[in-house]
């Protein structure tokens, strides 16, 4: 009789043991994600070796987002700015450069966004049990992996879930990619970037800020090709 009254209280403490876990993980809170704000880049050139040259090179980006769009955005003093505006509900993609007297943009539809991808090289992406906190998100690392030194270097990705834009790497190298990188290499132009996220501010977004600015000219992709590529040229001197 005891043994059966002892078997009796063994199964009603784990029945009611899994009841009350099942409880708790029912109303556990589930994070909301950022849904509009501003984050913080640090911009290094791990590979370029003309430490000067890499000094004078611009060092932070803004990515402003809001209603899964998305404003990329880097300066070097008065000496010139370059944007990139990405709406990844349309895959369109507008890019700017203001050379001081010279502003022109280029708006690209999804088709020749993307053939303008594809003269860049896609990597293969790795699967790492390996995770890390970066501007305070939670971030799963992973691998890139080129074919050919020619290609970029390998790179470490951290992809966080925290952030709400969707099909973020539509119009980079990284579309395998599901969720946002606040921490990746990009080459453009024979120059490496690592961007690091350094601090997300959750601030509300004015909407004019994805709209093209006043006086700028628009110039075809081409056009816009051949600027950005005589700025990259300034600096490999």
């Amino acid at each position: 009789m005891l043994t059966k009254r002892l078997l009796l209280l063994i199964i009603s403490i784990v029945f009611l043991s899994t009841l009350f876990s099942s409880c708790e993980e029912g109303e556990k809170v589930v994070t909301p994600k950022i849904s509009e704000g501003v984050i913080h880049f640090e911009l290094s050139y791990p590979y370029y070796e003309d430490a000067f040259m890499a000094s004078i090179m611009p060092d932070e980006m803004e990515m402003t987002f809001k209603n899964n769009i998305y404003r990329n955005h880097v300066s070097k003093g008065g000496l010139f700015s370059s944007t990139v505006i990405a709406d990844c509900n349309n895959e369109t993609l507008i890019l700017f450069l203001d050379l001081g007297p010279k502003r022109i943009y280029c708006a690209l539809d999804n088709s020749l966004a993307k053939e303008m991808l594809m003269k860049y090289p896609i990597p293969d992406i790795l699967q790492v049990s390996e995770f890390d906190s970066i501007a305070g998100t939670f971030c799963e690392k992973k691998n890139a992996i080129f074919d050919y030194l020619a290609d970029g270097y390998d790179v470490e990705l951290y992809e966080t879930f925290d952030i709400d834009i969707k099909n973020s790497n539509w119009c980079n190298q990284y579309t395998e990619i599901d969720g946002v990188l606040l921490g990746y290499e990009i080459k453009q132009f024979g120059i490496q970037a690592r961007m690091i996220a350094t601090k997300i501010d959750t601030v509300a977004v004015n909407d004019s800020i994805f709209n093209v600015p006043q006086g700028y000219k628009e110039v075809t992709l081409e056009r816009m090709l051949f600027e950005m590529d005589e700025i990259s040229k300034s600096f490999s001197y």
